[in-house]
């Protein structure tokens, strides 16, 4: 089923997002993840594609990320959406074949991404912007096509309305709902969803959500993607984990406590507030992102 008519139908949705192991013996683990949380019943799932998860950036590398999605969809029965980005298609016949594959899995929802250049990917792709994507995706007719968007501005863009700008061509190429960036403040999504209405952008903006469960986890984010962390997290933080030293089994037990009910927390105001749903960031550990749904749905009064 289309995610956008989803979107139409429900109040909201949850799901969740996974990474293709980068080693064979990894597989397992990434299954037990999926196993565990498709017990909470997510509205669709998606797998990441990125130069870094992949052995090269031939077709055949390419088309063993999108197989891990349709393992998803019939495996474990779950509506899948796939990643294609723009650095791992080197010319049109490349994004031919990878049509080719997702529609012989059943996968008719997907994310069209520019990709992180930093990764490693090609140096002259066929397309060089996730619009350009999302047109030729849309031109096919075939697919749901999402879009990715960056509340506190993507690290590459000139200004957060340029931003806002460049998600209205995305909508306009056919992108028919967002998933947000990570962030940690909700008020940047608030503002940004108002910014993004006063320039024409009406597509549904699913905020993504990642539970804090260490601190040098979230560091590396917040210097990756250039995320706030916003003072009172920064505080709690320093509570735990003075000095930023190395937290023992207690503290990070502790830290992991307070990662859940922060994002739970942070998932219920933005529902609250009118937020479509939440896309988790599992980083394909399921207990985390289980325990702050689990928190969701009975501050929501729906378990």
């Amino acid at each position: 089923m289309r995610i956008s008519e989803k979107l139409k139908k429900q109040k909201r949705v949850f799901s969740f997002e996974f990474y293709p192991p980068k080693k064979e013996e990894d597989i397992p683990f990434l299954k037990a993840a999926v196993a565990e949380l498709k017990g909470l019943s997510p509205d669709f799932v998606s797998i990441t594609q990125s130069p870094s998860s992949l052995s090269g950036l031939s077709f055949a590398s390419l088309s063993n990320t999108l197989a891990l999605s349709g393992v998803l969809k019939h495996e474990f029965s779950l509506e899948v959406m796939a990643h294609l980005t723009c650095i791992t298609l080197k010319d049109r016949e490349t994004l031919d074949e990878a049509v080719k594959l997702m529609r012989i899995l059943g996968l008719e929802n997907v994310l069209a991404l520019r990709g992180d250049r930093a990764g490693g990917g090609l140096e002259k792709p066929f397309f060089s912007r996730a619009w350009e994507l999302a047109a030729e995706l849309n031109g096919r007719g075939i697919f749901d096509i999402a879009a990715a968007c960056y509340p506190e501005k993507h690290p590459e863009a000139q200004s957060l309305e340029a931003d806002i700008d460049n998600l209205k061509r995305k909508m306009d190429c056919g992108a028919a709902f967002a998933i947000t960036q990570l962030f940690l403040d909700n008020i940047s999504y608030f503002s940004f969803r108002e910014k993004c209405l006063s320039r024409g952008v009406t597509i549904p903006l699913i905020p993504g959500i990642m539970p804090v469960t260490g601190v040098s986890q979230l560091a590396n984010f917040a210097e990756r993607i250039k995320v706030k962390i916003p003072a009172g997290l920064s505080a709690a933080l320093e509570k735990l984990s003075p000095g930023g030293a190395e937290p023992g089994p207690d503290a990070r037990a502790a830290i992991r406590e307070f990662g859940v009910s922060y994002a739970a927390a942070q998932c219920l105001e933005l529902l609250k507030n009118g937020a479509p749903g939440i896309h988790f960031y599992t980083l394909n550990r399921s207990k985390a992102t289980a325990a702050v749904l689990n928190l969701v749905k009975r501050g929501l009064g729906i378990i």
